[in-house]
Order: structure tokens, then C-alpha cells, then sequence
């Protein structure tokens, strides 16, 4: 390239960079110029608040002005910029540049003039080159300056810093105002008022059918007291809340609205108030599908959502609306509803929880707009109740009887026994048991009933019912587990032995009690004595004494319960007559009669405490004293009894054990492979179990007031055992040698072995038939009852002679008076013979101890005896001789009835040791082998005493027939007066019954000789016709 075409070139810059220079200068005076005039444009408005047509002409003026200030310096440069108009040439570049470089001056426009020369000579050529050359270095660029423009800046800082002045003091409004009327030329503007209305509302936007307040709020130099509101042609005046504050209520707006406000002839822009649609229910309810096992018929709940439902109820919400898009539950999830047809919604859950929900409509206006909550309580199917109650049977105790309550809330399927050995609950067997399938059911089941179950086995067992929730696949509620064992025949009657042991131990510690009572009693009975009245105090220990007395009557009754109900339950599966057991039974079930005699006498007590009358009062504490001595007395006999009765069973039972133990020793020995060290030694130690059994035997024997003395043979017992450990000896050598492989060995062994097993095994046998022979003893057979009947005969004996004594000394008490000289010896006389009548009760007492046949009679009779003796020795001692000799008579009475009673028993006695029939002599008595009942025995006496009332003792005649004896035969004459009566003749063999009676043996009572009938009272005739039964009897034997 040439050194001209360079220069053309740098020219060509230096034009481009003069324009863009001219159009960053038009831009700068454009915004200082244009801004500046649009202040002063809308300042004008600002002051003068002008007309539209004014502002018209103001705008477009303003538009004018700046379109010829963008022409001006904005649009010419560019057009030059870009060549769309010609603008300056080279040449004029030229001078430009030659004058801003002096050194250039002239050589650069003559360079140019050289060249449009159009002669063109290579002379020319050169100087143009040569002078091209020399203005290369110069930088045409140069002679433009950007930063001259900076001076134009000084002009847009003008309106800048009003704008910035405007903002700064807080007064930019007039800007933006004038601005916008300036724009809005079109629209009229009055000057601003006074104060102007501000809508405080963030939207004007009312919700349908409801209430919406207007918010209003006044800013300006004056404040009206008074502000309207005008819509639909009406004025209302807004209510004042604060200075300045304004409100005004829609009442229930339903479309929208146009208002202004005014107040002082201001009158604000108007305003348009929007009513929104609301998403509503019209109709609402709920659908309840119960669940089929709750047998409850399906409901529609009409206009709520709350409600009380079984578990498992599926639930369905149906609501009909109106402008609504959508409607939703929300609990702890959400469920939405299904639109089914036109504003018709629904939805299902089923529940088996508590739901606490609400629900909600939306428009596309509204967002869960109506919240209406709701709760739905679920009632839980509870699980079926069981309630189980067990008893014993009472004539089995080896059987329990469950009494169950099984319920449930909605009904039953079905009601379960299970039961399984307690060490293998695998061998599990369940027996169904019938209920009913209602709500509530009772059942009664027996176990074990019909189950088989294998004796000496611990069985657990309970019961399942199941509910008729198939929802929960039936519910099932378990009863608690119960324990049964059904006992061996041994462990049966150990266990009856324990009970009856526990009940006597707790029968023992009863008796320190009933002493005390007495003592008591005799302290209330002196107060009672002493006293004319009883006061306070002394009616308040009375009440305590009678509290307690009751509470031993009670204790005594359950005592006299327990015992009867043992020994009903002992052995009762044993068909041999046991007659020491039926007599015990006997005892205990007089002494329960007793006992509520006791309790009403104690009744008529309470009652008495509050009337006047002391001397019944005083009779029935006298009465209470006496039953007193006799129930302690009672007590004591068939403690002693029930003792000496179980202990004889438990030798029984003991003998039994040595026997079959004998038998198992003796089979043992006739074994060969079975015949082991091992077997041996089990037995070894059940035959030192039924040693320490033995012991113990022994020991509670000892304990006995009257021991049965059961033998022991310590030696037979030692052989026994010493055998038993050779023949354990011998059968390990025999093991020995068979290891060894000794056989000859072996077997000498095992025959030495056989040898002491069969020794020991006889030994055992004798010992069990000592034990048997021991117990049947002891239970008033044999040696025993023939040692009871000589003491019986040696009691009655003392008994008659104390009565004929009795019967004497009362004579004499009749025959004199207080005044006589022996008064006080014949006193002393009384008391020996209470002493004498002591050591008889003594000897009767500790026979009663052995047999149960002196029954509670006998006791009650014996306390009659006591307290009329000690009745008279008070009587006679104060000098009261008719009522001494009273109480001598009753003592009498009452000695003689005890030995007409004492002699049947011994009669029975001996008919027990004797019971073959024969012939009947003439000074001996037949007496029926079958035990006459203590009813029979009284209604006999009841008879005596009345044929004795009647007077007549005429010929013995005939009993009766069957179970009544044989023909006593003619006793003859009692004779006349004092003489003794004929001998009457041997009595007839009885008749055949159906029992085998022993014969015909009435006994009419012969005439009594005339002198007898010399005005005796009743009473004494009563008194005598007994002493003279009694000596007949003493005189046959």
C-alpha cells in the first residue's frame, strides 16, 4: 500500500472518531437540556394546576421541543456517523487537522489538491509520495478530544440536583404528580383539597353474605368531623372511630358494588367494591355401614358429622353444594371428596380409631373457605370378658366346679376348655363347652368331669372365650390358668390327715379362749347377784361379753363344720363299716345342735339385757354358764376323739404302705433282670420313709391323753433294714461279678440276695399285721372294748351308789330345819359327795376320751348334776332349805337319767362284743346288734320317765318287735311298801325280725305296792320311778 492511500485511510478514521465525538457531546446536552425542560414543564403544571387544553398544549410542546433536541444532537451525528448523509470531506478533515498540528499546517491539504491534479507526472507522483511520507507519523485521531465533552456535563447537573433536592426533602410528589396530570392531559384535575381519602382495605374484595368493613382514613391539612359514603343512589354517613378514621359496614353484600366518598365538598375517586362467590353446603350427612357382627342396622345422620360408631364402621360423607369446585377432610390425612354429579360430592373411610376431622369448600376464589369440624368417637370392640369362679365339690373334693360370666359388647362364637400336663403343655386337648352367642352367657363346667386323667398328675388348665369380631379375626380373652392335681388314694388321705391335723391345732388354741369367757361370765354373774340394777358401765361389759361369746359360737360352729366335713370327706370311698367313724359323726352332729342351742340362749340374752326382769335374767346367765362348761367339755372329748380316730387311720394307712411294700420286696425277689442294686435301693428308702412314718406315729400317740400305746418292734425294724442293705450288698457283688465274668459267682450272689429279700419281706408282713391289729384296736374293738366296758361297769357302779348317797342325805334335808344341831355337818356331807361325784366324772371323762358312744348327753346331764350340787351347797349354806332340797332333787334327777343312759350304753357295749342272739336268762338283758341313734336313746328315756309319771312298774311286757329286744320276761312283783318284788322268770328267745331281732323284751313295770301311792308329788315320783330303773339294772348285773 502507498503512503497516500495510508493518509486517505487515517483520514477516514479521524471522520469517524469527529462524529462520534459530536454525538457523545449531542447526548449529553440532549439529557441536560430535555430533562431540564421537562422540570420546568412540570413545575409549570405543579404551580398553575392547568386546564386539559392547556396541558395539551403543554404536553405536545414538550414533545416538540424534545423531538428537536434528539434530531438536533442525537439523530444528525448518527446519520453522519453511518454515511446516511454527507458530512465533512477530507480536504475539510484537513484543515481540521492542520489546525489542531501546526507542523502539518498546509501539507496535508496540499498533498490532497496535488492529487486531484489531473496531470498527473511521475514528478507529481513523487512529491505526493514524499510529502505522504512525511505526514505518516503524524496521529490524524488526535485532533478529536472525548474529554472536551466533559464541560457539556455542567448543564445536566442542573436538573440532577433538583430531582436529587425534591427526593432529599421528601417532596418528590409534586414531580410525580404534575407529571401525571402532564401525561393524562385528557383528564380534568381539580387543585388539591384540603385532605384527601385513603382506602386502608388491602383488596376490595367482599365475600358473599358477608358482613365487609370499609376502612377509611383522611390525610391533609384539615380533618373532616363528618365523612359519606354514596352507592346505588344513596348517601350514608361513615362512623367516626378515631380523628381522621372512618368505617363503614356492607351488611351481607351479594354483588358488587360502585362508591365514592365525600366529606366538605371533597369527594373521592370512585371506588368499586367486588363480591366473591362462597363455596357452601347446601345438604350434608353420613352414611353408617355398621359391621355385620355388631348386628346394628345402618343409619343416614342428616346435617352432622359427628357420631358414635363401632369399630370397622365404613363411613360415607355425601354433601350437596353450591359454587363450589372442591371439597376436603382434613384429620391426620387428608381425604378429598369425588364429584359424582352437578355439586355433588363424596367420600368413604372406614374407621377403627377416633377421627377428629373437619371439612372445607374451595372456589376458585376461596380456599377451604367453610371449616365445619367434627368428631366421630370410635368405640373400640373390646375384647369378651371372663370371669371365672372355682369351687370344690362338696362331696368330691377331688372335683372342682368352674362358675362362669362370659360377655362381650356385640356377642360370642364360642367358649373353650383347655387343659395339659403341667410339665408337657404340647399334649394340649381342648374341649368346647356350649354358650350362647348373645351378648352375655353363663356356663357351669366339672372338672376333670369325664376327662381322662392320670392320677398322681399336675394338670393346668383355663378357659378361652372368643367374641364374634371377624374384623379381628374373633377376638380371644384367656382366663387364668389354674392348677389341679388329681391325687393318688395315699395322697388323698395324707392330704385329709394334714387338713384334720391343722383344724385340731386350731381347735387346741380355742380353748384358753373359752376359759377366759368363763371367767367373765362368773364376773357378770356375782355383778348381776350383787347389784339391784346394772348400770352403764356394767350393761357395756355385758354387750362386749355377749359381742365375744358370739364370735366363739361362730368359731366353735365352723370348727364343728370342719371337722364333719373331713370326716365325711375321709375315706369315703371305703364300703366297710367303720363303726368308731359313725360314732364320731354322731358326736359332732349332737354337738352342732348344741351349739345353736347355745346361740338362740344367747339371743334371749341380748334380749332380756334391756327389761327389768333380773331373776329370768340371772336364770339364763346361769343357764349360759352352764352350756358353757358343757360345750368346753365337748369340745374336749371330740378333739381328743377326732386325734385318736385319724391317728387310728393313719396307722391303718401306714400298715397298708408296709404291707404292699412287703408284697413289692417278695416280687422283687422272684425277679431275676429286674432284680437290681437299683430297684433294691427304692425300696430301701421307701421302707425308711414309713420308719420316720412310724416315729411320727409314735410321737402323736404320745400326745394322746389316753395314748392307744401303738407297738413298735425298733428290733423287727432293724432286722428289716439290715436285710434289706445285705441284699443291696449281694446284688452289687452279683453286678461285680457279672462285669467280671464270674457267673457261678454271680449266682450265689443272687440266690443270697433272694434269700434276704424274701426275709425282709416276711418281716415287713408281721410288722404290717402288728400295725392292724394296733389300729383296730384302738378303735374300741377287742381288748380295748372289753377294757371299756369294765370301766363303764365300774362307773355306773359308783354312779348308783353316789345317787342312792344323794337320794339319802336329801331325805334328811327334808325331815329337818335350819335350826337343827347337824345342819352344817349334813352341808359338809353334801360337799364329799360332790367330791365323790368329781372322781366319778373324772374316770367318765377320760373313758369318753376313747368312745365316742358317751355322747353330748352324757356331758349335758353331768353339768346338770354339777350345777344343781353346787346350787344346793349355796341354797342350803344361806339357809334356804326348800330351795337346797330343790336343787338336791333336780341333782338326783339328773344322776339317774345319766345312769339309766350309762346302762343302755353299756348295754349296746356289749351286745358290739357279743352280737350272736340266744336265750335270754333271767337276770341278763339282749341287746340288738344295730347301734340304737342318740334320738332313739332319748325318745327311750323321754318314754321311761313318762311311764314312771304314770305309776305304774306292773308286769314286763313286750318292747317291741324287729331292732327292739327280746322278752325280758316277768320281773313279778315290786311288792308292797318296801318289800322287794318276786323274782320273775326267764324271758323267751325274740321273734325273728327283719334284722334279726333277739326276742321280745317288754318290760312293764309292775304295780307298786299300796303304800306307794302316799301323796307323792310329780316330781317324786319321776325322781323315784329313775333310781329304781337304775337299781334293777344294777341288780341283773
Amino acid at each position: 500500500m502507498s503512503n497516500f492511500e495510508t493518509i486517505k485511510q487515517k483520514l477516514e478514521q479521524f471522520i469517524k472518531r469527529y462524529y462520534t465525538n459530536e454525538l457523545l457531546k449531542g447526548v449529553i446536552l440532549f439529557f441536560a437540556i430535555g430533562l431540564l425542560y421537562l422540570i420546568i414543564t412540570l413545575f409549570v403544571e405543579y404551580v398553575l394546576w392547568l386546564n386539559p387544553t392547556a396541558r395539551t398544549i403543554l404536553f405536545w410542546t414538550f414533545i416538540g421541543v424534545e423531538l428537536a433536541l434528539f434530531v438536533k444532537f442525537i439523530a444528525i451525528p448518527l446519520s453522519h456517523l453511518f454515511k446516511l448523509r454527507k458530512g465533512i470531506n477530507f480536504e475539510t478533515a484537513s484543515k481540521l487537522i492542520g489546525n489542531h498540528f501546526p507542523e502539518v499546517n498546509d501539507k496535508l491539504l496540499n498533498v490532497l489538491q496535488l492529487n486531484q491534479n489531473p496531470y498527473q507526472s511521475d514528478l507529481l507522483l513523487a512529491s505526493i509520495e514524499q510529502k505522504s511520507q512525511e505526514l505518516q507519523p503524524v496521529p490524524f485521531k488526535a485532533a478529536v478530544n472525548f474529554k472536551s465533552n466533559t464541560k457539556y456535563l455542567k448543564y445536566a447537573a442542573i436538573p440532577l440536583a433538583i430531582i436529587l433536592l425534591s427526593f432529599v426533602t421528601g417532596k418528590i410528589n409534586w414531580f410525580s404528580d404534575s407529571y401525571e396530570r402532564v401525561v393524562n392531559y385528557k383528564t380534568a384535575y381539580e387543585p388539591p383539597a384540603p385532605f384527601q381519602f385513603f382506602v386502608l382495605n388491602e383488596s376490595l374484595q367482599a365475600i358473599e353474605n358477608k358482613d365487609f368493613k370499609l376502612n377509611v382514613s383522611t390525610a391533609g391539612n384539615v380533618i373532616p368531623e363528618n365523612a359519606q359514603i354514596k352507592f346505588n343512589g344513596q348517601s350514608y354517613f361513615l362512623q367516626q372511630i378515631a380523628p381522621g378514621e372512618f368505617q363503614y359496614t356492607f351488611n351481607l353484600p351479594k354483588e358488587a358494588i360502585e362508591f365514592t366518598l365525600t366529606a366538605n365538598d371533597v369527594t373521592s375517586k370512585p371506588y368499586k367494591l367486588n363480591v366473591v362467590s362462597t363455596p357452601s353446603l347446601v345438604n350434608f350427612e353420613m352414611v353408617l355401614d355398621y359391621p355385620a357382627h355388631t348386628k346394628k342396622q345402618d343409619e343416614v345422620l342428616k346435617s352432622t358429622g359427628s357420631a358414635v360408631v363401632p369399630e370397622g364402621t365404613n363411613v360415607t360423607w355425601r354433601a350437596k353444594t353450591k359454587a363450589t369446585t372442591g371439597v376436603q377432610i382434613y384429620a391426620e390425612d387428608t381425604l378429598s371428596f369425588t364429584l359424582n354429579t352437578n355439586d355433588n360430592f363424596e367420600a368413604s373411610k372406614r374407621l377403627f380409631k377416633n377421627y377428629n376431622y373437619s371439612i372445607t369448600t374451595s372456589n376458585e376464589d376461596l380456599k377451604d373457605y367453610e371449616n365445619l369440624a367434627y368428631n366421630i368417637n370410635v368405640v373400640r370392640d373390646i375384647y369378651p370378658e371372663l370371669n371365672i369362679k372355682v369351687q370344690k365339690d362338696s362331696v368330691d373334693q377331688q372335683s372342682l366346679y368352674f362358675y362362669g360370666q362370659a360377655s362381650d359388647d356385640y356377642g360370642l362364637s364360642k367358649l373353650q376348655l383347655v387343659y395339659y400336663p403341667a410339665d408337657d403343655e404340647s399334649k394340649k386337648v381342648v374341649e368346647p363347652i356350649h354358650i350362647s352367642t348373645s351378648n352375655f352367657s353363663e356356663f357351669v363346667s366339672a372338672f376333670p368331669n369325664q376327662f381322662n386323667l392320670e392320677d398322681g398328675v399336675s394338670y393346668q388348665l383355663y378357659f378361652d372365650v372368643f367374641d364374634n369380631d371377624a374384623l379381628h379375626n374373633y377376638k380371644r380373652t384367656k382366663s387364668s390358668v389354674f392348677s389341679y392335681r388329681k391325687l393318688t388314694k395315699d395322697e388323698e388321705e395324707q392330704k385329709q390327715l394334714n387338713e384334720q391335723s391343722e383344724t385340731i391345732k386350731d381347735i387346741s388354741k380355742t380353748f384358753d379362749k373359752l376359759q377366759e369367757q368363763d371367767k367373765k361370765l362368773e364376773e357378770l354373774s356375782k355383778t348381776q347377784k350383787e347389784k339391784e340394777s346394772l348400770n352403764f358401765n356394767d350393761k357395756k361389759k355385758f354387750e362386749d361379753f355377749l359381742k365375744r361369746q358370739k364370735n366363739q359360737e361362730q368359731l366353735m360352729k365352723n370348727f364343728n363344720k370342719k371337722l364333719q366335713e373331713n370326716l365325711e370327706e375321709f375315706q369315703k370311698d371305703e364300703k366297710k363299716d367303720d363303726q368308731f367313724k359313725d360314732d364320731l359323726k354322731e358326736r359332732l352332729k349332737e354337738n352342732e345342735e348344741q351349739l345353736k342351742k347355745d346361740e338362740k340362749l344367747l339371743e334371749e340374752l341380748e334380749q332380756l339385757n334391756d327389761k327389768i326382769n333380773k331373776e329370768e335374767f340371772t336364770q339364763k346367765l346361769e343357764e349360759l354358764a352352764k352350756q358353757n362348761k358343757n360345750k368346753k367339755r365337748s369340745m374336749k372329748q371330740l378333739l381328743e376323739l377326732t386325734k385318736r380316730f385319724y391317728l387310728m387311720k393313719k396307722a391303718e394307712k401306714v400298715a397298708n404302705e408296709l404291707e404292699k411294700l412287703s408284697e413289692d420286696q417278695d416280687k422283687l425277689s422272684e425277679k431275676n433282670e429286674e432284680n437290681t442294686k437299683e430297684a433294691q435301693q427304692k425300696l430301701n428308702e421307701e421302707f425308711d420313709k414309713l420308719q420316720k412314718d412310724l416315729e411320727e406315729l409314735n410321737s402323736d400317740d404320745r400326745k394322746l391323753q389316753k395314748p392307744m400305746d401303738i407297738p413298735r418292734d425298733e428290733f423287727l425294724e432293724d432286722e428289716i433294714k439290715f436285710d434289706q442293705k445285705e441284699a443291696k450288698e449281694a446284688l452289687e457283688k452279683k453286678e461285680e461279678n457279672d462285669s467280671e465274668a464270674k457267673p457261678q459267682d454271680a449266682q450265689e450272689q443272687q440266690i443270697k440276695a433272694k434269700g434276704k429279700q424274701k426275709k425282709a419281706a416276711k418281716k415287713m408282713k408281721q410288722l404290717s399285721e402288728m400295725m392292724k391289729k394296733a389300729a383296730a384296736g384302738g378303735g374300741g374293738g377287742g381288748e380295748q372294748m372289753s377294757e371299756d366296758i369294765d370301766a363303764l361297769r365300774q362307773i355306773l357302779e359308783n354312779l348308783l351308789l353316789y345317787s342312792f348317797d344323794q337320794e339319802a342325805l336329801m331325805t334328811t334335808f327334808e325331815s329337818i330345819s335350819i335350826d337343827n344341831n347337824k345342819y352344817g355337818k349334813y352341808i359338809i356331807e353334801q360337799s364329799n359327795l360332790r367330791t365323790h361325784f368329781e372322781h366319778i366324772d373324772d374316770s367318765l371323762f377320760a373313758l369318753s376320751l376313747r368312745q365316742p358312744k358317751i355322747s353330748e348327753q352324757v356331758n349335758s346331764q353331768i353339768t346338770d348334776v354339777y350345777f344343781n350340787i353346787d346350787k344346793a351347797l349355796d341354797q342350803l349354806t344361806e339357809n334356804r332349805l326348800y330351795q337346797g332340797v330343790g336343787a338336791q332333787q333336780y341333782a338326783v334327777t339328773a344322776t339317774n337319767e345319766l345312769a339309766n343312759f350309762l346302762s343302755d350304753v353299756l348295754d349296746n357295749m356289749e351286745m358290739q362284743m357279743n352280737p350272736s342272739p340266744g336265750e335270754g336268762s333271767g337276770g341278763g338283758e339282749q341287746l340288738p346288734d344295730i347301734i340304737m341313734s342318740q334320738e332313739e336313746l332319748n325318745k327311750k328315756m323321754e318314754e321311761g320317765v313318762k311311764k314312771s309319771e304314770q305309776g305304774k312298774e306292773g308286769e314286763e311286757g313286750k318292747e317291741g318287735e324287729g331292732e327292739k329286744p327280746g322278752e325280758e320276761g316277768k320281773d313279778g312283783k315290786e311288792g308292797e311298801g318296801d318289800k322287794p318284788g318276786e323274782k320273775g322268770k326267764s324271758g323267751k328267745e325274740g321273734e325273728s325280725g327283719e334284722s334279726g331281732e333277739s326276742g321280745k323284751g317288754g318290760r312293764k313295770e309292775g304295780k307298786q305296792g299300796e303304800g306307794g301311792q302316799s301323796g307323792e308329788n310329780g316330781s317324786q315320783k319321776r325322781r323315784r320311778t329313775t333310781r329304781r330303773k337304775a337299781r334293777r339294772k344294777w341288780q341283773r348285773w
